[in-house]
């Protein structure tokens, strides 16, 4: 009942600051700011563009060309671009045809196995211009007929036809002889794209849904690239975990027909705002946390109010463990405050339907997609905050009771939080010093890296290990705080 009593006391001295209700109030501020601006982030869906393409230098090219097998290129190009320029600007006919001009590199995977159009038309006019042509009459034939299949169905406006041609045209190139297992793995994640695509009912455009296919394509390609390299590279391995969940939640965005962004990495809406509140707004926490702690102990020793506090039947342990445990509190508090406050801010900002959608994360240990209540959500990942403020109160408590100086404590202490959340960090990804980095509390501290089977970017480090380490770490912190409050000399302060 005592330690409750002084716990009451330590809580009522701190919210009778002025100062604590000018941080609530700057931080409200600050999260109204950082919803309203998001100026890296916050933007509109980036269209492609779909305009005619010229046709100009590809004529005057075909005019000039004197290699046939050059004019042979260049004739497919100049055939590929007036079908092209046939159907009308942003209709699903050019974004489907576009996708036949986009290259793209992933590793050593070839990614471009479905570009099947511009070929075809290859084979057809090097046995339609070429004397010496190398093509059968069966060949031409066939791509005659595939050509025409793929012109008819684009013509007929049916993107379903289209896609069901795309996939079975993929299907004979895996079954054909001349095609490596290495081109084969390329060749399936296409054919899985435009299965999903059309099992989803996903016609061709710009918009949410595409940008989802267009994510699961890439962090698919990503994936075995990924795959194919060393399998003991620690950062190999948070490349595949990273592809892997993009892939999945991707996947599961379009198989649930979601219309908002619910991948980490798009446009912000009132949804992602609220789930980064404890990765975007962890700053202000920490300032509270440094601020409240530093405090406690240093003001009351500067002024002597804590001899009137001593004299009384507490013990120093007693009152110590009240001050700490009532920081604690209050940085509860003010998690509780940001919250409300960015759930609110969020929801008049962007609008409130957003939440509707639950937390959407891929399961690292059952490979399964996980959902959970969104508020839920927050509330976990505020918990695997708590052990890094608690080490943190721990810290300031510390350099409170041995140093006097509040500002040079705060100063020093927010110091050594930033240089470890950036550059520590950094430096602990390299092999020469990952013993060193595997007891570095704040390699440990922030158990959120942990959430839903991830792991560490430091190799080596669990759950476990990082639990025993800042259990180790607040053990011996309040141990020599204890000591060292218990030996001060407060009388003569």
């Amino acid at each position: 009942m005592k330690l409750i009593k002084l716990i009451q006391n330590e809580l009522i001295k701190i919210f009778k600051r002025k100062s604590i209700y000018i941080l609530l109030f700057l931080s409200l501020v600050i999260i109204v700011i950082y919803n309203y601006i998001n100026p890296t982030e916050n933007g509109v869906i980036n269209l492609t563009n779909t305009r005619d393409m010229s046709v100009v230098s590809i004529e005057k090219d075909l005019k000039e060309e004197k290699d046939i097998e050059e004019y042979v290129k260049t004739k497919a190009q100049y055939d590929f671009v007036n079908l092209y320029n046939s159907f009308e600007e942003n209709s699903w006919q050019r974004y489907a045809l576009r996708n036949e001009k986009v290259f793209t590199t992933v590793g050593n995977v070839i990614t471009d196995m479905d570009h099947d159009i511009i070929p075809t038309l290859e084979i057809i006019n090097d046995f339609e211009n070429n004397e010496n042509t190398a093509i059968t009459q069966e060949e031409y034939n066939k791509n005659k007929k595939k050509f025409n299949e793929y012109k008819e169905a684009l013509n007929e406006n049916d993107w379903r036809k289209y896609v069901e041609l795309k996939i079975n045209n993929l299907q004979d190139l895996i079954n054909s002889t001349n095609i490596t297992e290495e081109d084969k793995k390329g060749i399936y994640v296409d054919i899985e794209t435009y299965k999903l695509r059309f099992d989803n009912n996903v016609n061709f455009g710009n918009d949410i849904k595409n940008e989802y296919i267009n994510m699961f394509r890439s962090n698919y390609y990503s994936l075995i690239s990924n795959m194919k390299q060393n399998e003991d590279n620690y950062m190999n391995k948070l490349s595949i975990q990273n592809s892997k969940s993009n892939m999945n939640i991707a996947k599961f965005a379009v198989e649930n027909d979601i219309n908002q962004y619910i991948s980490g990495y798009e446009k912000i809406d009132a949804r992602i705002s609220f789930i980064r509140t404890f990765e975007n707004l962890n700053l202000i926490i920490i300032i509270v946390a440094i601020y409240v702690s530093c405090i406690s102990i240093t003001e009351e020793i500067n002024k002597g109010t804590i001899k009137s506090l001593l004299i009384k039947p507490h013990k120093r342990t007693s009152v110590l463990i009240a001050k700490i445990l009532a920081n604690i509190i209050t940085i509860l508090i003010f998690m509780v405050f940001i919250i409300i406050v960015q759930y609110i801010a969020g929801g008049i900002i962007f609008g409130f339907e957003s939440y509707d959608l639950p937390y959407i994360s891929f399961n690292y240990n059952t490979d399964q997609i996980f959902t959970m209540n969104l508020f839920s959500y927050i509330i976990l990942a505020g918990v695997t905050k708590l052990p890094m403020y608690t080490i943190i109160v721990l810290f300031c408590t510390f350099m409170g009771v041995i140093n006097n100086h509040t500002s040079m404590n705060m100063i020093l202490t927010l110091i050594i939080f930033i240089i470890s959340d950036t550059a520590i960090a950094e430096w602990s990804k390299f092999e020469g010093i990952l013993f060193i980095s595997r007891i570095l509390i704040t390699n440990n501290w922030d158990f959120s890296q942990y959430l839903f089977g991830q792991i560490s970017p430091i190799k080596g480090l669990t759950p476990i290990l990082s639990g025993v380490i800042c259990l180790l770490y607040g053990i011996l912190l309040l141990y020599i705080t204890i000591h060292k409050f218990k030996n001060k000399d407060i009388v003569n302060v």
